[in-house]
């Protein structure tokens, strides 16, 4: 494993906070509706999608909308997650 991929220990209470969440708009726990997605994010939010490819915070939030309203099964996977603190408080 790459050094810089290497969690630091003294953050794993974060890095395992963050997994909870990820990713963020498949856990229908945390909400479901345009509103919460809002509260989730900023303005300035953006998402890398697994293309590479860039999505605005408006176009994820009309995606979220959609998906919702004619809801099906996630089969969303994720792993070989890593954490570091880019900024005081910041992950």
């Amino acid at each position: 494993m790459e050094a810089n991929l290497v969690t630091d220990p003294k953050i794993l209470n974060v890095l395992n906070e963050l997994i909870q969440r990820e990713p963020i708009f498949h856990r229908p726990e945390l909400g479901r509706t345009r509103a919460d997605f809002e509260q989730m994010t900023e303005s300035t939010f953006w998402e890398v999608g697994a293309s590479g490819r860039r999505y605005s915070r408006q176009y994820v939030l009309d995606e979220m909308e959609k998906r919702y309203a004619s809801p099906e099964e996630d089969t969303w996977q994720t792993r070989d997650f890593h954490c570091l603190e880019i900024a005081a408080e910041n992950y």
